[in-house]
């Protein structure tokens, strides 16, 4: 019993496929920390984005070659009402557990298209967006069970792997205002649906300074709190920040790489229920469009004695997702 309570647990992380992307999660996109509740969507309250939370960025800049100035970019959003921006999702994860010298393999495939429109442009730089999920494709595998599968399209009910997702499907799920740095000023919830706190996102934090190749920033994640163990209460908060770094910029599209530093020691038992947060990955940003059109995402960790001494989990996940919408696209075109 105590094994499967464990195994569900971090499932957990599993299905956060369709509403997250493990290195998307906390992205330094902080949340104003009084949004609505669900199905409150009072339009006078709306026109009034609230200031962000703090967050404390540093940028680096990289060393001159040769005394010779390098060409510099200024990063911004480009957000226009009416703009639609449907993202293309690929996932893959990989659980590996072994418990008490039991081995159990978990893995999940996802397809899902995501969906955000410009509704308005609001004061102060800020783009009011519409955030819902058209439809998703997904299975999973579990040792000695068998193949558990759903299509929004094809499949009429939801298998139980999944019930989660219903009623979450082509309907509207939450309005959020961002500004133009990709600060999340806030975030008003349409209804109640799966981890939605952290969805996958279609900006990162962006500094204030012209940024060139090889310049780099930090940006503090929002904390988190993080159940100490499952007979308890009581929670630990864990401090963590993301490094991002303007690696190269070729016909106007820069890649961005990034990794995440979790700051806060923890017991292997707590490193096991924050796997989407040990994130590295890349993306392109199209400076004169002003948006971000791809990203890839990793985790790849190792965690022993999260149980007991020579328990071992490993959990390897990657995610792709892309908004270009060309058939030559491997995400867009619908290839594995």
């Amino acid at each position: 019993m105590k094994k499967a309570i464990i195994i569900l647990v971090l499932l957990g992380v599993c299905f956060v496929s369709l509403f997250c992307a493990c290195g998307r999660t906390r992205t330094g996109e902080p949340v104003a920390p009084n949004s609505e509740t669900p199905n409150n969507t009072n339009n006078d309250d709306e026109k009034k984005p609230e200031p962000t939370t703090a967050t404390t960025m540093i940028v680096t800049k990289a060393s001159p070659n040769n005394g010779v100035d390098k060409e510099k970019y200024l990063f911004r959003y480009k957000f226009r009402k009416g703009d639609e921006f449907r993202w293309n999702v690929v996932q893959q994860l990989k659980i590996d557990t072994t418990i008490k010298g039991t081995n159990e393999i978990v893995e999940t495939y996802s397809k899902s298209v995501k969906v955000w429109r410009v509704l308005e442009n609001m004061a102060g730089n800020v783009a009011k967006f519409e955030y819902w999920v058209e439809g998703v494709d997904m299975r999973k595998m579990q040792t000695g069970q068998e193949l558990a599968e759903y299509n929004s399209t094809r499949d009429r009910e939801i298998p139980k792997e999944f019930k989660s997702l219903e009623g979450t499907i082509g309907v509207p799920l939450a309005h959020f205002m961002i500004d133009t740095q990709g600060m999340i000023r806030r975030k008003i919830p349409l209804r109640i649906y799966s981890d939605e706190s952290r969805e996958n996102r279609i900006v990162i934090h962006l500094p204030d300074v012209e940024l060139s190749v090889g310049d780099s920033w930090t940006v503090d994640l929002p904390v988190v709190d993080v159940q100490i163990n499952t007979n308890s209460d009581k929670v630990k908060k864990v401090a963590a920040k993301q490094r991002y770094e303007l690696e190269s910029i070729q016909a106007g599209a820069a890649k961005i790489k990034f990794d995440t530093q979790v700051l806060t020691p923890l017991e292997p038992q707590m490193q096991a229920r924050i796997l989407d947060l040990y994130t590295s990955g890349e993306l392109t940003f199209d400076i004169d469009a002003g948006k971000i059109v791809s990203q890839k995402i990793t985790v790849a960790k190792t965690v022993i004695g999260f149980v007991e001494p020579n328990d071992i989990l490993q959990h390897v996940s990657r995610l792709a997702e892309c908004s270009c919408g060309l058939r030559s696209c491997e995400i867009c075109s619908g290839k594995k």
